[in-house]
Formats: structure tokens, C-alpha cells, sequence
């Protein structure tokens, strides 16, 4: 059974976005039972479970509204995952695709639209790009019981809808018309990523997450999250697929002794993963918050509290900088472009800015083609266990 401390946490006050959480308390032990059943591989009798707790919680709206999303997101993964033993297809026919009934995604944009995405695809032999919308279903590290969030960073074939045709978005919610891709095409289209080059690969999430009283963004408190020894877990557990990916990154640019700086690096595990795969590297860390900054002291060489508008460090002098909060629910889509532009200093001659994040990342490779100085090397990463692809754009420096 997984780690109930991805259940249980005093840090998440605020059950906003994808951080998912129950007010009442007999409905949240109901919902925290949920997870351990899921957790242990019971997802029928999770289902089940959570369907009660649905009914109870009709005392309290915002409870009853987020199980009801929740139910949604249980019965949008039944229907979306691909069944073991699908076959792949051989080739996808994008002429047969265009011919058949189009089909509608609606997201109402108070619920996950942060999660619809638009995934460009580089076909042999053609000069644009195909553009693909999916949707992200319920993640394998929520379901395992090890992070608070429904969805995470990994995009897989399951996700996919269907070749993009067109959008439209109205006061309420995204509209998506697509011409549906089978299972088979589904899993085509990702063995090709997979096997292939990736570098003409881009995922996009165009679509922020609003808060439903202000219409407004939804981003982190202003002076960042209070943390605790579970949410230090969590946040652990949510980066596992990049943090293998980065070691394998800097590995290939050999930047084993290199200074990696992270200027929102929360508890400090992700320079601290770096530091043990390449000892000879120096890790500098700088948070928002204190508590977090205080935190990471135990695992980052030099750390420092401040924001990352005002880099700690002297300029020129980071071989990687790091950039994990360009994201959904964290900033808003205007904020990260001056904090990007802010950041961009303190990388030498031929040294690298990578962006990514546990949440979507609100910028896309448009952002960063128009950097002078700057050339985009990638637009997403691999997992290193196949099991899918996530947003990790790469820029160096120009000499």
C-alpha cells in the first residue's frame, strides 16, 4: 500500500486546481479510504466508495462539487485508457482520419483546462506539423497513492483525442472539435515519438486554469507554500520521471562538475538528486519562501531566500539554471514571461536554461524561439521508462 503521506498533509490548505482535498471530515476519511483502496489496486471498490462519499457530501457544496469532478475524472479514465494487449497499428492514415465524424471536447475553464493540451507532431516527409488535443486522465502516481493531484506532468497515447480541427472558447468552458484517432493509431503515433526524433515535438497547454469567483489566473500564495515533512514527500514522488530525465541530459552535455542553479528550488530535492549523480557539480538554490529556503539548506551546496525575479547569483555564472515554476497554478502566463526574461542572465556563453514542471507549463517553444541570444535545443523529454513524454524545453546560450 503506498505511503499514506500523500494522502495526508497540513500544507495544502487550498483545494483549488489539481490539489484535490475534502472539507468535511467524515467525507474526507471516506475519500482518504479511496485512495488506499486505489493505492492497493481495488479501483472498483475505490469507485464505489467514492460514489458514497458523493452522496453524503450533499451538505457541502464545494465537497460535493469536487467529488463530482473527481467521479468525472474516474469515468473519463475508464473510458480513455487503452487496454492491455491493443495492437499497434502499423501506419496512421491521416487521409482516412480527416473523413471521419468530427468529435467535441468541452472543459469548463473553472475545472482542468490547464489539462487539455495540444501535442505538435513532425510527419515524415511533410514540411508542417500535425496538431493533435488531448486530454490528461487521472495519473499513475495519484492513483498509486503518492501524489495529491489528479494529473501530472506525463503525457501518454491514452491521452490523445484525435487530430485538431478547431476551438472555440466561450464564458464558461473550451470547446475542441477533432477528428478521433482508434487505440491502435493512439499507440502508432507514440511508438513513431518514442523511436524516433523527438526534437519536432511539442506539447502545449494553452488553456489557464481560472478561479471561478475572479475570473482570474490561479497562482501560489505570494510568499510561496509552507511545507511539511509529507508534502516534502509529494513533491518528491511528483518529479521522479524528470529527474531521471536531467541526469540524463547533463550527462549527455557532460555538465557532471558543473554549477546548476535553481532559483524556485523548494526543499531542495530536485539539485539534491543532481549533487548525488555528479558530486563534482555545486548546487545553488534560492526559494520564495523562507520556510522552503531553510528547508533545502540541508541538501543544496549555497542556498538563498529571495524571489526569482532577483537572482541570487552574479550574472554569467550558472552552467544550467533550472526553471520549475513557469507553471500552471504557481504563476500567471504573463508573469512568467518577465520572470523568464529575468533569468536569463545568469547562464555563461553556451551554458542552458531548461524549463519544466510538475503542472503545465504556460510558456511554449514560440516564447523562447524569440529569445535573441538564445537557441531552443527541444521542446520535450522522454521518460526514461517509455511510459510517456512531458514539456522540457531546452535553451543555450549563443556565444
Amino acid at each position: 500500500m503506498a505511503d499514506d503521506s500523500a494522502h495526508l498533509t497540513d500544507a495544502i490548505t487550498s483545494y483549488d486546481g489539481i490539489f484535490k482535498g475534502i472539507h468535511d471530515q467524515e467525507v474526507r476519511n471516506d475519500f482518504h479510504n479511496v485512495r488506499n483502496l486505489l493505492s492497493s489496486g481495488k479501483w472498483d471498490a475505490g469507485k464505489n466508495l467514492l460514489l458514497e462519499a458523493l452522496n453524503k457530501s450533499s451538505a457541502q457544496p464545494l465537497d460535493k462539487k469536487c467529488l463530482t469532478l473527481i467521479m468525472s475524472e474516474f469515468r473519463r479514465y475508464e473510458k480513455n485508457k487503452i487496454p492491455p494487449g491493443t495492437q499497434t497499428a502499423n501506419v496512421i492514415s491521416w487521409e482516412h482520419v480527416v473523413d471521419r465524424h468530427l468529435e467535441r471536447m468541452n472543459e469548463p475553464t473553472c475545472d482542468l483546462p490547464q489539462s487539455v493540451f495540444f501535442l505538435y507532431v513532425g510527419i515524415s516527409g511533410l514540411s508542417k506539423l500535425r496538431r493533435l488535443v488531448g486530454r490528461k486522465i487521472l495519473s499513475d502516481k495519484w492513483i498509486a497513492g503518492k501524489i495529491p493531484e489528479l494529473h501530472c506532468s506525463l503525457v501518454t497515447a491514452d491521452m490523445v483525442l484525435g487530430l485538431f480541427c478547431d476551438e472555440r472558447i466561450t464564458e464558461n468552458e473550451v470547446q475542441v472539435n477533432y477528428y478521433p484517432l482508434n487505440n491502435s493509431e493512439k499507440l502508432r503515433l507514440f511508438a513513431d515519438i518514442m523511436e524516433g526524433d523527438s526534437s519536432n515535438v511539442e506539447i502545449i497547454c494553452p488553456f489557464p486554469l481560472l478561479r471561478e469567483s475572479t475570473r482570474k489566473e490561479l497562482c501560489s500564495p505570494a510568499k510561496g507554500w509552507r511545507v511539511d515533512d509529507s508534502y516534502d514527500a509529494m513533491l518528491s514522488c511528483g518529479e521522479e520521471r524528470i529527474r531521471q530525465y536531467t541526469i540524463q541530459f547533463l550527462d549527455s552535455v557532460t555538465m557532471t562538475a558543473g554549477r546548476l542553479y535553481d532559483p524556485a528550488c523548494s526543499t531542495g530535492v530536485f539539485l539534491s538528486t543532481l549533487k548525488k549523480a555528479f558530486p563534482e557539480s555545486h548546487t545553488i538554490g534560492q526559494d520564495l519562501s523562507q520556510q522552503m529556503a531553510d528547508f533545502s539548506k540541508q541538501r543544496v551546496d549555497e542556498v538563498y531566500y529571495g524571489n526569482a525575479m532577483f537572482p541570487k547569483i552574479q550574472t554569467g555564472t550558472a552552467d544550467v539554471c533550472f526553471v520549475r515554476f513557469l507553471n500552471s497554478e504557481v504563476v500567471t502566463s504573463a508573469e512568467a514571461e518577465v520572470l523568464l526574461a529575468a533569468l536569463l542572465p545568469t547562464v555563461r556563453e553556451k551554458g542552458f536554461i531548461v524549463t519544466f514542471g510538475h503542472t503545465p507549463v504556460l510558456l511554449s517553444s514560440s516564447n523562447f524561439r524569440r529569445l535573441p541570444n538564445f537557441s531552443l535545443i527541444q521542446s520535450v523529454g522522454v521518460s526514461t521508462d517509455k511510459a510517456g513524454i512531458f514539456q522540457y524545453y531546452i535553451i543555450q546560450r549563443d556565444v
